[in-house]
């Protein structure tokens, strides 16, 4: 007992500087530009350029699933998130760098929750109906397979990302979403995104959802363009439509 009550005793300082650690470079100008740099170098491919999220989180909430003090996230930074994509950085990048990704994340951390001016559930029957969306993208396993999954969209992108995404989609395309050409020997043209190119074969899912697959030998060129498949939707929805689709967007939060 008196044992266990020493480890306690001696353990406690550790605990509490763990708690107490604080960013050296918070609210500098010169450490944020920093940071911005070396996030747009190793984390806007999954989060953004602007960090309001894509394949991985929006980090402008300020609200995160791993903790959000200053100290969690250098953590998640370095060590990465076990059982996600989210790998760790802390063997590239010295702890400075990390800590100016952080004072470069609480630079664009919104103070107030997006304010949603739509109705979710008017959003939902434009999204299955007027829309057509669901030809497209999946929520919780259902709908289409030729745009992102949508089933944690109110998770992972901020309500400006979603607007963006919905009325100028080629502004910023998720990673594996290009529109891709490929040019066959035999004279075929096949237009879609790409599933799988390497050296030894090419596949691509076309806007009806058929898989083509061709050997190399079969291929004459492929030509990848930062042009997404999806249509502005800036004429097709009046702006109160536009506000419900966004409104069930953001609603979407995944398990």
């Amino acid at each position: 007992m008196v044992r266990l009550l020493v480890i306690l005793l001696l353990a406690a300082p550790v605990c509490g500087a763990q708690q107490a650690r604080t960013n050296p470079f918070h609210g500098s100008a010169e450490h944020i530009d920093a940071g911005r740099a070396t996030f747009r170098i190793y984390c806007s491919p999954c989060h953004g350029i602007r960090a309001e999220g894509g394949n991985g989180p929006d980090l402008t909430r300020g609200v995160y699933e791993a903790g959000d003090s200053d100290a969690n996230l250098f953590d998640v930074i370095s060590n990465g998130v076990p059982g996600s994509a989210m790998s760790a950085f802390g063997g590239r990048m010295n702890e400075n760098s990390i800590w100016r990704i952080v004072a470069y994340l609480r630079s664009v951390t919104q103070n107030e929750p997006p304010v949603v001016a739509g109705d979710a559930a008017r959003g939902r029957r434009i999204y299955e109906g007027k829309g057509g969306c669901s030809g497209c993208h999946r929520i919780a396993g259902k709908g289409g397979r030729l745009g992102p999954d949508l089933s944690r969209a109110g998770r992972t992108l901020s309500l400006a990302r979603l607007r963006e995404s919905v009325i100028a989609p080629n502004e910023s395309i998720a990673s594996g979403f290009d529109t891709v050409t490929v040019m066959t020997t035999a004279g075929g043209t096949i237009q879609g995104r790409q599933i799988n190119i390497d050296n030894f074969s090419a596949q691509l899912m076309d806007s009806q959802e058929q898989i083509h697959s061709y050997l190399r030998e079969e291929v004459r060129s492929i030509e990848s363009a930062p042009r997404s498949l999806m249509p502005s939707y800036a004429d097709a929805l009046s702006a109160p439509e536009l506000d419900d689709l966004l409104a069930y967007l953001v609603s979407l939060r995944g398990n």
